[in-house]
């Protein structure tokens, strides 16, 4: 059963659960147990965060917060099951930025992902890194650009796979420099962190979390951070947008959605939780080590949010010709 049948059975069964489900009061939300769904395989970084979100929301609700897992066509099943969900508050969504690109990707969703869920929050934003292998003489953005343009056609960039956020980000980058460079996929992050290294490519846009020992070691050099804000783990590393590069930004982020319809009770409730969650003292540890930033949003700030990278990104599909394949 290929990617898109499966989603349809999956909203067909799920249909058939929920169409009887009578609304729940929503005064004393939670009443029992709510059910996040991670769209991706467990162990993921995304599964890792949204567990910590869903013990800290289970302590301060007294209610239990559960994980669960529907992986698979690019998160389009899990996002499938919850915009289909009765729309009660008790079936979440963990969102990616695959979310925001989805269309792009697959014809003929049986679900829409902008309107048939209610953005609930935006939890947090993971920057990468602008890393050079060593040898290039470069120290900043700027001197980059200026050497790729005395050097067109002679820069390889590595990317983590061809058809991926990461592609249209370098190819979004390298267009708004006017940079003629070749990009070389890799089937995954640390081979391509590899060949910065080892010199077989010269520029990759890396975790921080997977680089920063090498990077401290000399083994490869950051010279930008790929968040419109600094990093608080990097003050001192300015952003790729403060370099030339105005309004350039390449985020992997985390929010919580629901199903369209939510009543608005059960929304305010979540709008308080999810923030407190996101912000917690013991979250904010554990995660700070690979520079995450903490936001916990507004739901309108999410919907924004997820507005402006879908619209981004579209246009940089658009206008690079580099097809998203999930």
């Amino acid at each position: 059963m290929n990617a898109l049948r499966l989603i349809h059975a999956l909203l067909t069964a799920t249909a058939l659960i929920s169409g009887g489900v009578a609304a729940q009061g929503t005064d004393s939300y939670p009443s029992r147990p709510v059910t996040i769904i991670v769209p991706l395989s467990p162990g993921a970084a995304v599964d890792i965060e949204t567990r910590m979100y869903a013990q800290k929301l289970s302590e301060s609700t007294g209610r239990s917060f559960l994980v669960d897992y529907k992986p698979g066509a690019g998160t389009t099943i899990g996002a499938a099951h919850v915009a289909k969900a009765a729309p009660d508050g008790y079936t979440l969504l963990a969102v990616t930025p695959s979310l925001t690109v989805s269309t792009l990707a697959y014809a003929n969703l049986p679900f829409d992902p902008f309107k048939d869920l209610t953005p609930l929050s935006l939890m947090s934003k993971r920057p990468s890194l602008f890393i050079v292998t060593p040898s290039l003489p470069v120290k900043n953005m700027t001197e980059y650009l200026a050497y790729a343009k005395a050097n067109p056609g002679k820069l390889n960039i590595g990317t983590s796979g061809a058809g991926g956020l990461g592609e249209l980000a370098l190819g979004w980058l390298h267009q708004m420099g006017n940079m003629n460079v070749q990009l070389v996929h890799y089937k995954g992050g640390a081979p391509a962190y590899t060949a910065v290294m080892s010199g077989e490519v010269h520029a990759v846009l890396g975790s921080v979390a997977a680089m920063l020992s090498n990077i401290k070691a000399g083994k490869a050099r950051a010279i930008a951070v790929s968040t419109l804000e600094r990093s608080s783990f990097l003050p001192d590393m300015p952003t790729i947008a403060e370099q030339g590069f105005p309004g350039f930004e390449y985020a992997q982020w985390i929010g919580i959605s629901g199903p369209a319809g939510i009543p608005a009770a059960v929304i305010s409730r979540l709008s308080l939780e999810l923030p407190k969650a996101a912000k917690a003292p013991e979250i904010l540890q554990k995660l700070a080590s690979d520079g995450t930033l903490m936001v916990g949003s507004t739901p309108e700030q999410f919907r924004q949010h997820i507005a402006t990278e879908a619209a981004r990104w579209r246009k940089v599909a658009q206008d690079t010709g580099i097809k998203l394949v999930q």
